[in-house]
């Protein structure tokens, strides 16, 4: 039962955990660290209503499992500070791991990054370590990269390919691929729609890349062992 409590409330306190690693570099910047475009980390996450909806379901179910369980409300409490810990930890330590793959990425879109990693595996029940090897293969973190066939941002999404679908899903625009949130809720969207088409995490990834299954797995497969050697990803 405490497994279930940590699950359902991880979304929460990741978000909470972002929120204060950032209120932690403003402080040694003295300055925002992002712009009104990136106001899902920065601000009051209550602002954003699909985080906020996110937010809502897992207090929701975090509630539930507690008053299924004998004397859940000290566990869940012990729990919650566990949990919040780990978060902060991990979003941290996922920041850092992005920096040490890409000198080129700044602080601040590392954490907005590792923020967004976190809620988008969250949200599309997708393994965090599988989502930061593709953005590593794809991109190498680079927010601004775009490859001569169109695919675009941290996760290389095509737009001409998937438009319909992202538009659906809150993403309006092929600029939008750009902006690290969005471009890594695109490419966490399409990963979680093809590991459930497929049932098999290579034929998803060959889905995803467009060719090889075999190739792009064992390019995937490098970056997913610097991951786990790194051990930025914990387990709630």
């Amino acid at each position: 039962m405490k497994h279930m409590i940590r699950k359902s409330m991880a979304a929460l306190l990741i978000l909470s955990a972002a929120g204060f690693l950032v209120t932690v570099a403003r402080g040694q910047h003295g300055t925002p660290l992002f712009t009104a475009r990136h106001r899902h980390v920065s601000g009051n996450w209550s602002d954003d209503p699909e985080t906020a909806a996110l937010v809502r379901g897992t207090v929701s179910a975090a509630a539930s499992s507690a008053l299924t369980a004998a004397g859940a409300a000290l566990d869940a409490h012990g729990a919650a500070c566990t949990t919040f810990a780990t978060a902060t930890e991990s979003i941290g330590s996922l920041s850092r791991f992005i920096q040490s793959q890409n000198g080129d990425v700044s602080r601040e879109s590392a954490l907005l990054q590792a923020n967004a990693f976190w809620k988008y595996s969250l949200k599309y029940n997708v393994p965090l370590d599988l989502i930061v090897a593709v953005a590593n293969t794809e991109s190498h973190f680079r927010p601004e990269a775009r490859s001569p066939a169109g695919a675009a941002g941290v996760m290389q999404v095509m737009w001409k390919v998937h438009a319909g679908l992202l538009q659906a899903n809150g993403i309006m625009t092929e600029e939008d691929l750009h902006d690290p949130e969005m471009g890594i809720a695109a490419g966490s969207l399409l990963l979680s729609r093809y590991l459930k088409a497929y049932g098999d995490t290579k034929a998803a990834l060959g889905r995803y890349y467009g060719g090889s299954a075999t190739v792009y797995w064992n390019r995937i497969s490098r970056n997913l062992a610097k991951v786990k050697n790194a051990k930025v990803v914990a387990a709630f």
